[in-house]
């Protein structure tokens, strides 16, 4: 009787699992990071060309602006990073579409890229 008892209790409390209220929903972690990286990056390229360039305020003031432009707190952040960090399963699904939305923008950039290169060599042969 005890088995049946905790296998009924550990079925339920599996199956039943879902997102707590105050943890950010995957859809919007997932901009959340997307805008993340696009601010790390952006930061990246300004201190690679100025020497001067404050990488940790900068970086900290656009952390500060995407928060928010999403209508979250840092702390709201911070739980929800914890929470998906102990929930390998829901973070791998979420990385996976960021990789995939990244690898289309990188490869829209790269065929953009390309094109006006192209229209460049054009003009050039054309002279």
């Amino acid at each position: 009787m005890r088995l049946l008892i905790f296998l009924c209790f550990f079925i339920g409390s599996c199956a039943g699992e879902s997102i707590p209220k105050d943890i950010i929903p995957p859809a919007k972690i997932e901009a959340i990071w997307y805008d993340a990286i696009r601010a790390d990056e952006m930061v990246d390229v300004y201190s690679i060309q100025d020497s001067t360039y404050r990488n940790f305020s900068k970086r900290s003031a656009l952390y500060d602006s995407i928060f928010h432009i999403h209508s979250i707190s840092k702390e709201s952040f911070e739980k929800s990073m914890e929470f998906y960090e102990g929930r390998p399963d829901l973070l791998k699904t979420i990385l996976e579409s960021l990789q995939k939305k990244i690898d289309t923008v990188v490869v829209d950039t790269a065929v953009i890229k390309d094109t006006v290169m192209r229209k460049k060599v054009i003009r050039e042969l054309a002279k």
